[in-house]
């Protein structure tokens, strides 16, 4: 708490100094891509020991829920373009770690799984994610947390329709 009220403090007093606007200091795309780089910057090193990579974290991660996912949808939560992902669930495929179910003629209607070894490989990396996001947002209140991930899940979903 005493972190959050003196973040807040410096914010405050750095506000009143700037008198000219700074473009990037309100701009949301900038504040969320810097808040994303922040937090990941270290986390990243995480995966390292694991002999992981961050395509491979964010396609394990996703698909760790349980439930299937389309090549399509799959594409749209890791934020990949599909060519990228195909080739990616490949490599993923032929390790064990994936599998994908045949959806018809049209391979972007494949459902893809994760395997028993694919949960094994990432499950405790969503733990040692989980404690990290949990250690860096501790001097946060919890209603806070709660409610800026709400938010931020009303912007994308709001965003992304209007994207088409």
């Amino acid at each position: 708490m005493k972190n959050h009220e003196s973040m807040k403090r410096n914010i405050t007093r750095r506000s009143r100094r700037r008198t000219a606007y700074r473009f990037p200091d309100d701009y949301l795309p900038f504040l969320v891509s810097r808040a994303s780089f922040v937090i990941l910057r270290d986390f990243h090193s995480l995966l390292r020991p694991a002999r992981m990579r961050i395509p491979e974290w964010r396609v394990l991660g996703t698909l760790s829920a349980g439930d299937g996912y389309t090549v399509g949808a799959l594409a749209r939560a890791t934020l990949f373009k599909q060519p990228t992902l195909s080739k990616l669930l490949d490599r993923l495929e032929t390790r064990g770690l994936v599998r994908r179910i045949a959806g018809g003629q049209d391979l972007r209607h494949s459902m893809v799984e994760i395997t028993p070894r694919g949960r094994r490989r990432i499950v405790p990396m969503v733990a040692g994610a989980r404690r990290r996001e949990k250690s860096i947002l501790r001097d946060y209140p919890a209603r806070d947390v709660k409610a800026f991930k709400r938010l931020l899940k009303a912007f994308i979903a709001g965003f992304e329709s209007k994207a088409g």
